[in-house]
């Protein structure tokens, strides 16, 4: 018991992986989603800022504002398009305002099931954790959101994606590595 406090390495445990893992995978998720609503709201500010300096009217840049989160609702997000080809299979049809919540529990339950197999590896490959875990989100990035997700169809090719888009997702999965680390290590203490 007193060797976990003084910084002598514990053998490595698949179930301490898993269990660790998940609790740092739904809390990751939690803050990535936090992290990309106030970047969302940053950027929309910043935009109103440069239109403003451009001497655009108030009225027009919230209406332009309105239409593009008009258009946004209307658009499917991927987790969406995975929620509602599971709801098809399972002969379910969504309705329009259950596909965020049903979005944002496929968006929860990946996040948790990387956050799992991230806690396992880091057991058994402590390099896994490289950078503060923040290398596993650069690699989870390119893995599901540059790769995965357009060539199963549920968004569209990287090429047709702005760089803004690109850089504000790699740094939510940036910030989701680094807590999914933080939080493993911390409860990693107490098993």
């Amino acid at each position: 018991m007193v060797t976990r406090w003084f910084g002598r390495r514990q053998q490595p445990n698949v179930f301490r992986g898993v269990v660790t893992g998940i609790a740092a995978g739904i809390a990751a998720t939690l803050i990535m989603d936090q992290f990309q609503k106030l970047s969302s709201a940053g950027q929309k500010a910043t935009e109103k800022q440069l239109r403003m300096a451009q001497h655009e009217s108030e009225e027009e840049i919230e209406r332009d504002q309105q239409q593009k989160e008009q258009t946004a609702a209307q658009q499917e997000g991927s987790t969406e398009k995975v929620a509602r080809k599971v709801a098809t299979a399972a002969g379910k049809d969504l309705q329009r305002e259950d596909k965020k919540k049903a979005g944002q529990a496929v968006h929860y339950a990946f996040g948790t099931l990387m956050g799992a197999v991230y806690g396992v590896s880091a057991e058994l490959i402590p390099e896994v954790t490289t950078g503060g875990g923040t290398a596993y989100g650069t690699l989870l990035f390119l893995a599901a959101d540059e790769v995965a997700v357009p060539a199963f169809q549920l968004s569209p090719p990287p090429t047709e994606t702005p760089a803004t888009d690109h850089l504000q997702h790699w740094v939510a999965h940036v910030v989701y590595g680094g807590s999914l680390e933080l939080v493993r290590s911390l409860l990693r203490r107490f098993m």
